[in-house]
């Protein structure tokens, strides 16, 4: 499948959308399906996408640059706070299906998956119209990847360790005063404050003052939770944080410090995962955070806060949507492509051996391991060679369809498992994996396929997809028909 990801992050208003959309693309390459991010951003984007494949864009201003990258793919996810319903129809002509990422009923989308992960989101009032699908609530939330499979937290007597997490922006400026309010109330406690975007030199200098503190700066999200699961308690901003901390089962001070982050808390508050909200323009909000912090000493409250947030979010919100992708795609076909990846390698090794598929081959012999592993590695590093595996809806290996392009054309060949042979998927396979080659190599004009004149199965499967014959050709001292397919 093609994945493209369209998002948005800027230093001056935070990096959130990457993030969670980080989340998916790590769900479906967990699914060895790699997608590929288009950011409008700046360039600290890199440093939160852990190794992700993505090209900084102004699609924003610029959607002609954007296209040209994203035409055909089976999904386009979008998640934006900057862009407008027209946007959104130009992009949809050129992809199969939209899924885009709300949080408040932003703008009237064109037909699409709306993906909204919000805590009861469920009950949000969409208009359920044809054309539209829906995934709402927590349990699609899409968390960062760390927090998917969440150890079972301890809850101490005694509060020994408080977290303080404003985001990588603390745009109000309160990591500070609460630190000082903490040390007021747990004077024996040890205080964490973590911070997003500090110069170093910022955070020796808070250091030098607050000797007593922890300070921590651009830690990433393995070392978040782990300072998560060892805190006792948590005052956070109101956003995308106190899912990871609801999952993480931990008891949570939460204030908003953002227009879009009032509903998530007012529904977090109903869920009894947070006491009640706090506002940080209110007059007493340090006030309502040492009352909160008082009554977290009691750890009946603290696991009874913890449960309620486990119970919403279980962290598997990105898989779910991935796999209802996957699924959705496969619903009509019965099948979907992706590249090859190495650790494909063992699975197309067994199958091209199989001696159904030598026997039909061009070369007969047995393929022996090491020779397929330097033929495997290499193909699927060359730009020259479209190398597709396909899979079922539950990531059952299908069978391999296969481009080897010289010039202005390709050469395809195409086998299938034994058990999901027999059942009309050759010629759909051959199909959308020539659709695919076309779509990626637009220099390519024709493709051929050698086919043995007894291999009836095959002869129909690429007629019917459109192959039309071509002649004869000797090779090795074997005629095979030649079909060939023009763009």
């Amino acid at each position: 499948m093609k994945i493209s990801i369209i998002t948005e992050g800027f230093q001056n208003t935070g990096y959130g959308h990457i993030t969670r959309c980080l989340s998916l693309y790590q769900a479906f390459e967990e699914r060895r399906i790699i997608p590929r991010f288009y950011i409008n951003g700046d360039d600290k984007c890199a440093s939160y996408l852990n190794g992700a494949r993505f090209e900084i864009i102004d699609w924003l201003n610029h959607p002609a640059q954007l296209i040209k990258k994203i035409i055909n793919s089976d999904f386009a996810i979008i998640d934006s706070y900057l862009a407008g319903r027209e946007f959104y129809e130009k992009i949809s002509n050129f992809c199969e299906r939209l899924l885009i990422i709300d949080d408040n009923l932003r703008i009237d989308y064109p037909e699409s998956i709306i993906l909204n992960g919000t805590i009861n989101a469920e009950n949000f009032p969409y208009q359920k119209k044809t054309g539209y699908e829906f995934l709402l609530g927590s349990e699609y939330i899409p968390i960062r990847k760390p927090f998917w499979d969440s150890a079972q937290r301890k809850y101490n007597k005694e509060i020994k360790n408080i977290l303080i997490t404003f985001g990588g922006q603390d745009v109000r400026n309160l990591t500070i005063p609460v630190v000082k309010l903490v040390g007021e109330i747990y004077p024996e406690a040890v205080i964490h404050a973590v911070f997003g975007n500090k110069e170093n030199g910022e955070i020796e200098k808070l250091k030098e003052l607050y000797k007593d503190v922890k300070f921590y700066n651009l830690l990433n999200a393995q070392q978040i939770k782990e300072l998560m699961l060892t805190a006792d308690v948590v005052i956070t901003a109101a956003g995308q944080t106190l899912y990871e901390l609801a999952v993480t089962g931990t008891p949570s001070v939460a204030v908003v410090v953002a227009d879009n982050q009032k509903n998530n808390i007012l529904e977090w508050s109903k869920s009894g995962f947070l006491i009640e909200p706090i506002f940080y323009n209110e007059i007493n909000c340090m006030k309502k955070i040492a009352e909160q912090l008082q009554k977290f000493k009691s750890i009946g409250l603290r696991k009874k806060c913890g449960s309620a947030g486990r119970k919403k979010v279980d962290g598997q919100g990105s898989r779910r949507v991935v796999s209802y992708l996957i699924e959705r795609k496969c619903a009509v076909d019965k099948f979907y492509l992706r590249k090859a990846v190495s650790e494909d390698s063992e699975i197309v090794y067994e199958l091209s051996n199989d001696p159904s598929v030598r026997s039909q081959s061009i070369n007969k012999k047995p393929i022996e391991w090491d020779e397929h592993t330097i033929w495997f590695d290499g193909k699927i590093k060359d730009n020259n060679y479209l190398f597709l595996l396909a899979f079922d809806r539950e990531d059952n290996f299908i069978g391999q369809i296969r481009f080897e392009i010289e010039n202005n054309s390709a050469v395809v060949s195409i086998s299938l498992t034994e058990k999901f042979r027999g059942k009309g998927l050759s010629k759909k396979i051959i199909k959308e994996g020539s659709r695919r080659l076309f779509n990626e190599y637009q220099n390519v004009g024709s493709i051929t396929a050698y086919i043995l004149p007894h291999n009836s199965a095959s002869l129909r499967a690429f007629e019917a997809a459109g192959y039309k014959p071509d002649g004869e050709e000797l090779i090795n001292n074997e005629l095979f028909k030649k079909f060939l397919l023009e763009r």
